[in-house]
């Protein structure tokens, strides 16, 4: 054992560990992931006097006063696997801010949006534009071509 420890850490092996690290700090996954958290924990701030967070005011927002899409739509639509969808929605159920039922096709499942669900989603919005300023000031002129760049790199990775 004692033969081990000065080989990992000698320098070549602490070289390695540093340019491992590096590569990391590089990588595209690793920085939009933890880009992403910090994002949404802003929002979720931001939006705390409502009660909603981030990811709930998201899929609200997707949910038109009246219409009734599938669990596979809506989705598709937010771009979320169904099992993750549903235990999102099943949370916004709980809630009272919408109601699931079946659809036209048995096999479906339909999401509404509910008379308080489209109270609480009202409420959080001047919260949420409040934040969308905020992150606008901080990105400046970048903030444009930010959105353009992540949305096209969506649509790649989308159809891959």
């Amino acid at each position: 054992m004692s033969e081990i420890i000065p080989e990992v850490m000698s320098d070549s092996s602490n070289d390695d560990a540093v340019a491992a690290r590096s590569d990391l700090e590089t990588s595209y996954c690793i920085a939009l992931r933890r880009i992403a958290r910090q994002m949404t924990a802003r929002y979720d701030r931001w939006l705390a006097p409502s009660g909603l967070r981030a990811t709930m005011f998201h899929l609200l927002s997707q949910l038109e006063p009246g219409s009734q899409p599938t669990i596979t739509g809506l989705a598709e639509r937010v771009g979320l696997d169904r099992s993750t969808l549903g235990r999102n929605l099943r949370v916004l159920e709980r809630a009272g801010f919408v109601r699931l039922a079946d659809a036209a096709d048995e096999r479906a499942r339909a999401v509404s949006l509910t008379a308080a669900g489209h109270v609480a989603l009202e409420a959080a919005r001047p919260l949420w534009d409040a934040a969308q300023r905020e992150v606008g000031d901080l990105l400046g002129a970048d903030g444009s071509s930010l959105l353009a760049i992540l949305s096209r790199l969506g649509d790649q990775l989308a159809t891959d």
